[in-house]
C-alpha cells in the first residue's frame, strides 16, 4: 500500500486509531472500544474499492507478529460493527474520489518499486535534489558555527548535507567507548532545519589500524568486522533521529584515503559486512558505495570505472542501494569531450552507469556526492577566456567556477539515473594560497558570497 493512500485514509478518520502495514490499513475506534475490534481495509487490484473484514481482534505475541482471532459476539462488537459499517461507506466514497483525483485506473498491475525511506518529515527527495558536501567542516566546528553554516545552507535552498561520521573521532580510544557529543549536535541541528543527512562512515582510529599502517586515520581498518560494529552502533543511535542514509568510506580508490594503497577486494569485504550490519540494525537504512575520486589506474590507485568493475567482480552486487561518484572536471567543464571523470561516469559506452547496467543494477542510481572547483591555491589560474590548459592549472577563477556549476547542473538534470547532487563545499576552509583545498566554497572565508552561490540558489529555486 502506498504511503500516500494510507495517509489519506488515516487522516480522514481522526476518531479512529490507525495501523498501517504493507498490505492494509487497520482502523479501530479510539473511544468506544476497549478491545481492538478493527475494520481491515485494503485496496483491491480491480476496482479501487475495499475488501472488508469485521469484528476481529489482534493479539500481539512475543515474536512481535500479529495473529488474528475471532472474538465472541458481544454488545461491544455490535457497536464496533455499526461504526465499521459507517466507516466503510464513507471510506468507499472518499477512496473512489481519491483514486479518481490521482488518475489511478482499476485495470492492470502496478509496477513494483523500491520502498522509499520514510523520515520524520517526509520521503527523502532523491532525483533532482541538491545538497552540500560539508565533509569535516561541521565536525570540527563549535555549536554556534554549526548553526550559522546550516542556516546559510537552508537560505541557499538545499535539502541534503553530506557529513563525516568519523570512526576515529567517535571511538578514539577503544571499541567499547564512544564520544557522540559533536554528532548529536549536528544531527539535532540538521533535524531542526528539516535537512536530510548523508553520513559518511569513514576513517580508522589508531587502535583499529594494522601494525603496518599506523601513521594516519586514512589507513584501512585491520578488521572490517570492527568497522561494521561501529556502523551498527551509529545506526542504533541515529535511526530514531531520521538518519538513514550512509556512504561507506570516502574515495576508497585513492591511496590518500585508503592507505597504504587502494584495494577493491578489501573494500568490498568492508562494504558487505557494513551493509549487513546497517540493515540488521535499521531496516530503513540506505547504503551507498564510497564515492571515488578522479584517478588513473596504477599499482596503488584505480580509475573510478575500474574500481567499480573490480568491486562487482569481488562480490559487491546486492550489498549497496546506490553508487556514489565524485566526477570532478576542473578546470574543464563537464560538457567538454575530454576523458574526464564526468564522462567516465556518464558515457553510454564505457561509463560507470554502463557497468551498473551490465551487472543488472540499472534500477539503482548514481549519487554525485562531491562536485566542485577551487577558486584559489598555488599555480596558474584557468578562466573562461583563457583556459590556460597547457600550464595544467588546478585553480579556476570565480566566473569559471560558476559556469562549471551551471554546466554540471544542466547535465545532471537531463539524466534519469542520478540521485542527489552535492556541491563541495559551502564555505572556503581558509584564505592561505598554499593549497587549493581552501577554496572550494560557494562562500568565501570571510563570509561573502561568490557568484556560484547565486547560481546554485537560483537553480534550486527554479528546479526543485
Amino acid at each position: 500500500m502506498t504511503p500516500l493512500f494510507s495517509d489519506y485514509v488515516c487522516n480522514i478518520f481522526a476518531r479512529y486509531q490507525c495501523i498501517i502495514t504493507d498490505d492494509f490499513v487497520l482502523l479501530y475506534h479510539r473511544y468506544m472500544l476497549k478491545s481492538m475490534d478493527v475494520a481491515v481495509l485494503s485496496p483491491t487490484g480491480s476496482s479501487g474499492y475495499m475488501n472488508i473484514k469485521l469484528g476481529f481482534q489482534l493479539k500481539k505475541h512475543n515474536n512481535s507478529s500479529f495473529r488474528i482471532k475471532k472474538r465472541k459476539a458481544s454488545f461491544s462488537k455490535l457497536i464496533a460493527i455499526i461504526f465499521s459499517i459507517i466507516a466503510v461507506v464513507l471510506i468507499s466514497i472518499s477512496t473512489a474520489l481519491f483514486l479518481k483525483l490521482q488518475g489511478i485506473s482499476g485495470q492492470g498491475t502496478a509496477t513494483p518499486q523500491t520502498p522509499p525511506v520514510i523520515t520524520g518529515d517526509s520521503v527523502a527527495p532523491i532525483h533532482n535534489s541538491y545538497g552540500i558536501a560539508a565533509g569535516s567542516s561541521l565536525t570540527s566546528a563549535d555549536s554556534p558555527t554549526i548553526n550559522t553554516k546550516l542556516d546559510g545552507m537552508v537560505a541557499l535552498g538545499i535539502k541534503w548535507v553530506r557529513v563525516d561520521f568519523d570512526w576515529s573521532a567517535i571511538q578514539p580510544d577503544n571499541e567499547s567507548s564512544f564520544d557522540w557529543s559533536q554528532y548529536d549536535t549536528i544531527v539535532a541541528a540538521a533535524k531542526q532545519r528539516h535537512l536530510y543527512l548523508l553520513g559518511i562512515l569513514t576513517y580508522t582510529p589508531d587502535w583499529a589500524r594494522p601494525s603496518s599502517c599506523k601513521q594516519d586515520n586514512k589507513c584501512a581498518p585491520a578488521d572490517s568486522r570492527q568497522f561494521a560494529a561501529f556502523a551498527s552502533a551509529v545506526a542504533a543511535r541515529y535511526a530514531s533521529k531520521d538518519v538513514h542514509y550512509w556512504e561507506i568510506w570516502n574515495e576508497p580508490n585513492n591511496p590518500s584515503f585508503w592507505q597504504p594503497k587502494a584495494d577493491p577486494a578489501g573494500y568490498t569485504q568492508l562494504l558487505k559486512r557494513t551493509y549487513t550490519a546497517l540493515k540488521q540494525q535499521d531496516s530503513s537504512s540506505f547504503v551507498i558505495t564510497g564515492g571515488p575520486s578522479p584517478q588513473a589506474t596504477t599499482s596503488n590507485s584505480y580509475a573510478p570505472i575500474d574500481f567499480l568493475n573490480a568491486v562487482y567482480k569481488d562480490g559487491a552486487k546486492g550489498y549497496f542501494d546506490a553508487v556514489a561518484d565524485h566526477p570532478y572536471t576542473f578546470p574543464l567543464s563537464p560538457t567538454s569531450t575530454a576523458d574526464h571523470a564526468w564522462n567516465q561516469m556518464a558515457s553510454t559506452n564505457l561509463g560507470m552507469r554502463q557497468v551498473m547496467v551490465k551487472n543488472g543494477d540499472s534500477n539503482k542510481k548514481i549519487w554525485i556526492t562531491e562536485f566542485g572547483a577551487p577558486t584559489g591555491g598555488p599555480g596558474p589560474v584557468s578562466t573562461i577566456s583563457n583556459p590556460n590548459l597547457d600550464q595544467h592549472p588546478y585553480v579556476v577563477d570565480e566566473a569559471l567556477q560558476s559556469k562549471i556549476m551551471t554546466d554540471a547542473l544542466t547535465l545532471y538534470k537531463s539524466y534519469d539515473w542520478t540521485g542527489p547532487f552535492f556541491w563541495y563545499s559551502y564555505q572556503d576552509a581558509g584564505n592561505t594560497q598554499d593549497t587549493n583545498e581552501n577554496f572550494f566554497g560557494l562562500v568565501r572565508y570571510d563570509g561573502t558570497k561568490k557568484p556560484a552561490y547565486d547560481t546554485y540558489k537560483s537553480w534550486m529555486s527554479a528546479n526543485q
